[in-house]
Order: structure tokens, then C-alpha cells, then sequence
């Protein structure tokens, strides 16, 4: 950092040359030098300076004021010359180490800079300046012990400049840093010692004045101290980043119409009411990542969905009134598969059900449900992560004919497309045993695409996606034969802020089965106001 002081001070200036000139001659060319050295023109006052005669006794001054005209035009050679004379015939300016200081830095012989701003300091000129080069100095030349000494010891001054102070902080950790280097027995003391001393030094200096241009070279040494030592509390062990924000809360309020409500006694088994209903699905959702040594992932959460129907004169339309209670714990360890990052996943999923199954209009308990499930997110591919789930479901009903285990199978594929868009393929297949009713058990096998455009206008994210199932419906196949079913659906997500988005669905789905209950055509058209935390 080089700092710039103006030392010329002109009634001194003219105080002390009037006292040794007396001729009107001399008078003008004193006018002269100091207009021209005001003014920036150096070339010029030394000009005006070399007119003057001196005397013997004053030799000392001259050489003084040529050296700063030399410093000021960089002519360093010239200048270390004059400050040199100027030492040797003890001239009495308070500022002339500090000056002198300053002309051996920029020349770069800085030992000799080192100890002209050691006599500053015992001139008591320039004190703090002088303290900040005899330790950046001395960190050259990897003395650090004395540059953190002097960094200690300027940062004692109660009324240091703001832009020193975070300066002098910051080089302070950087100090530190150099000699736990050198003292540390292992990389782990070192990276204790980094953790616990250096990185919340450069964070006080950060903090010092966050508007500065030293603050962004201080944010982004930082960052390489996080990157090189691994502490980076955002990136894991295996290079994966993770989002700073560990807690994930939000409340939604979703308005849907349902021109054909589905009658669900079974999870497998739907038919159709041929009735509409406006939906009012109210939705509380909270998570909290805790991440432990940057390589075990445990995310407990809840969500609680509260549906209402407008129809309340159709039984078969507000026996899906619901109250649900999901209590998750998603845990992920993380590796590295082909020096990629990669994550072993184990799930354990919850659920509470309560419904008006009995058509009384209030909400009773229905259902509870445990799943286990383990699986992989893997790089296998330049185009994206793959996933991979195996899930053992568990579903108790208050009426036993309705509990069911079931096994699932599932992967994913993402892909990132050159043009920023994502599309993501995702194949299931579930194999659902009502061990209490076997004739109503069946096997789905599922594959959807989604589609997804972000920003397709400012603001504005497109998801378009289509899903096929089909449905084996085994020992009912006589009658239902084979179903399949299609699910063209489009999401457009408008974002109202950084906490706020609208978002507008519609869902398409069509059913063919040979038994007429369960072949049907539905749509649902959504608008959600979501809020987020």
C-alpha cells in the first residue's frame, strides 16, 4: 500500500528560509518555489530552488527540499542522495525520515526504509504510518515476528484511521497465518490454529468498513483460506456445495378446482365421484440441515396439510377433507464415486392421517404410515446426477382392509442442458400387497419427464412435464384389465421477491381401465401463494 502525505507546509516553509534570506531576489525566488511546488510542478521549483544561494548553515535545508522535489518528480536515486546529505548535516525537519522512509521503499531497498521509519516514530512523525511500513516491511522480509509485533502494537492506537485499521487487521492474520506455517507440528493444529485465530481476525477487518476496496480483497483471501484449509462451511468434504441457509420454512395457501373428485378408500385403488368441488389446501412445511464434520447430513422435517372442500353436500366429495402430519428425517452421507461428489441417502418418512372416512364432517383418524429408504446420489454421468432409492413402506388403516406394505423401486436422471434449461426422467415402480384385501393389490410401474425452462421471462420459471403409468391390476385383471393412465401437467412459478412466488397449475389426467368406476378424465386447475422464511 503506498501512502501519500503532503509534507510541505508553506509557512513554515517561507518562516525558515526568510529567517537565513534577506535580498528581494531571494524573497521571489522563495514565492516562486513554493507556487510551483504547491501547484505540483516539481521540475519547476527545483529550478527555482537551485536560483537560490544558501548559506553554509543552510545547506542542511536545501538538500532537504531538493530531496522531497526529487521524491515528488520519482526520481528516487536523485532524492535517496539528497535525503542522505540532508541526514548527514542534521537537518531538523520532523518529517524527513518518514520521507526518507518512504523514497528507499519505493526504491526498493527496504531494510534501509525499515530503519528511517523506526526514527520517525522516535521523532514521534508519522507515528502510525511509520508503525504500518516497519511491519509490512519486516512481512517481506519474513520477519514476522516483528511485523506481528508492529501490527500489535499500531493497533493499540484508540484513534487509528478506519482504513489503517483494516488494513493493519487484515496483514495481522495474515501474519499469523505465516508463522502458524512454520511453528504448526501437523496439518491439523494448523487448520485448528486457522480456524480458531486467523479467519475471525480477517473477519473483525472485514467488518471494520464493508464498502472498502480492501474489504473485497480481504472477502476474497478469505475464501482461499477456506478453500485451501476445507473450511469452507459450505462445501463438503467431497467438493459438494450446500446452500449457506440451513433452515428451509415455509406456509402456502393453494386454491385448486377438481372437476371430478376422486373416491379413495385404498392408495391404489381410485375411482371417480363424477362431482366437482373448489379445494382449499392450506400447507405449513420446516427443515433444518445439520451437517456434521462437513460429511454427515441430518435434515429432520415437517409438514402439516390442512384440505377443505367447498362442497359440503356431497359425501362423497368432503370425505376427502384431510388433515395430514408428516414428520421426516432424510440423513445423507457423503463420498466421492469417480472423483465426483457422490451421497448415500437414508430416509425414515412418517405420516398421520386424519379424514371425514366416515362422512360425519370432521376429520378422524384414517391412516398412519412409516417408510424406510435407502439409496445413492451419484455423478455416473457428464450430464448430471443420478438417484437411486430402494423404499419398504409400511400403511396401517383404521378400516384393515386399507393397510398395505409396499416395496419401491425409483431412479432419477437430471440433466443440464447447454441452453440452461433442466430436464429430469424419473422411473418408479411399486409393488403394493393388501395383505388384509389381496384380490385389490397391485403393481404400478411410473416414468415422468419434467421439463424446465427458468427464467422464460424475468421472474418466471416453466415446468412442463408428462407422466405414464400403468398398472397391473393382478387379480382383478378379468375385470380391470391393464390401466393406464396419462399426466400432461404445466407449472408456471412467478417470483414476487426473494421470500414470495405465485404459482399456477394445471393438471390433465386420463384413465383407461376395462371396469368403467375406474376409467375417468380429471382436471385441476391450482393457484398457490407461497411465503417462505
Amino acid at each position: 500500500m503506498k501512502i501519500k502525505h503532503l509534507i510541505y507546509n508553506k509557512a513554515y516553509l517561507s518562516l525558515l528560509i526568510l529567517h537565513m534570506m534577506s535580498s528581494a531576489f531571494a524573497q521571489t525566488s522563495i514565492d516562486n518555489f513554493h507556487n510551483s511546488f504547491r501547484n505540483g510542478q516539481y521540475k519547476k521549483a527545483l529550478d527555482e530552488l537551485n536560483q537560490i544561494q544558501f548559506d553554509e548553515k543552510d545547506l542542511s535545508t536545501r538538500a532537504y527540499l531538493m530531496a522531497i522535489s526529487h521524491s515528488r518528480l520519482q526520481e528516487y536515486d536523485l532524492a535517496l542522495k539528497q535525503f542522505a546529505l540532508a541526514s548527514e548535516l542534521k537537518n531538523e525537519n520532523s518529517d524527513l525520515y518518514y520521507e526518507y522512509g518512504q523514497a528507499l521503499y519505493a526504491a526498493n531497498e527496504i531494510k534501509k526504509a525499515r530503519e528511517a521509519f523506526k526514527i520517525s516514530v522516535a521523532k514521534k512523525n508519522n507515528v502510525s504510518t511509520s508503525i504500518y511500513y516497519i511491519a509490512h516491511i519486516s512481512q517481506i522480509l519474513e520477519e514476522f515476528e516483528m511485523a506481528r509485533d508492529s501490527y500489535v502494537n499500531l493497533l493499540k492506537d484508540k484513534n487509528l484511521d478506519s482504513k489503517l485499521k483494516q488494513i493493519s487487521r487484515f496483514q495481522l492474520g495474515e501474519t499469523l497465518l505465516s508463522i502458524a506455517r512454520g511453528n504448526s507440528k501437523n496439518n491439523e493444529e494448523l487448520t485448528r490454529r486457522v480456524e480458531k485465530f486467523i479467519l475471525p481476525i480477517m473477519d473483525t477487518a472485514y467488518n471494520i468498513d464493508k464498502s472498502t476496496e480492501i474489504s473485497k480483497d480481504i472477502q476474497s483471501r478469505r475464501a482461499e483460506i477456506y478453500n485451501d484449509f476445507k473450511l469452507d462451511p459450505n462445501l463438503l468434504v467431497n467438493g459438494r456445495r450446500i446452500s449457506p441457509k440451513r433452515y428451509n420454512f415455509y406456509l402456502g395457501q393453494k386454491v385448486k378446482f377438481d372437476d371430478n373428485i376422486s373416491l379413495t378408500n385404498e392408495e391404489n385403488n381410485t375411482q371417480q365421484s363424477k362431482k366437482e368441488s373448489f379445494i382449499l389446501e392450506t400447507e405449513a412445511f420446516a427443515k433444518y440441515d445439520f451437517v456434521l464434520k462437513k460429511k454427515f447430513t441430518i435434515s429432520p422435517e415437517a409438514r402439516i396439510t390442512f384440505t377443505e372442500h367447498a362442497d359440503q353436500t356431497s359425501p362423497d366429495v368432503y370425505q376427502n377433507d384431510a388433515l395430514v402430519i408428516n414428520a421426516n428425517l432424510k440423513n445423507r452421507l457423503e463420498y466421492s464415486f469417480r472423483n465426483r461428489p457422490a451421497s448415500l441417502l437414508f430416509d425414515v418418512d412418517t405420516s398421520q392421517i386424519s379424514k371425514d372416512w366416515n362422512q360425519q364432517k370432521k376429520r378422524e383418524a384414517y391412516a398412519s404410515s412409516m417408510t424406510f429408504g435407502v439409496g445413492s446420489m451419484v455423478n455416473l454421468f457428464e450430464i448430471g446426477e443420478t438417484t437411486f432409492k430402494i423404499k419398504l413402506k409400511d400403511y396401517t388403516g383404521k378400516n384393515t382392509d386399507i393397510s398395505n406394505k409396499t416395496t419401491s423401486f425409483n431412479i432419477d436422471q437430471t440433466f443440464y442442458l447447454q441452453n440452461q434449461h433442466l430436464l429430469v426422467g424419473f422411473f418408479d415402480a411399486s409393488f403394493i400387497d393388501n395383505f388384509n384385501s389381496p384380490t385389490t393389490s397391485t403393481d404400478t410401474y411410473l416414468i415422468r419427464f419434467d421439463y424446465i425452462i427458468p427464467e422464460i421471462l424475468p421472474d418466471y420459471t416453466l415446468n412442463l412435464a408428462f407422466a405414464t403409468t400403468m398398472t397391473d391390476t393382478k387379480l382383478q385383471k378379468e375385470t380391470r384389465g391393464t390401466e393406464m393412465a396419462y399426466n400432461p401437467s404445466i407449472d408456471v412459478t412467478r417470483a414476487l421477491g426473494l421470500n414470495s412466488k405465485i404459482i399456477i397449475n394445471y393438471d390433465f389426467s386420463k384413465t383407461k381401465s376395462n371396469e368403467a368406476s375406474y376409467s375417468y378424465n380429471k382436471s385441476i386447475l391450482s393457484f398457490e401463494f407461497r411465503y417462505s422464511f
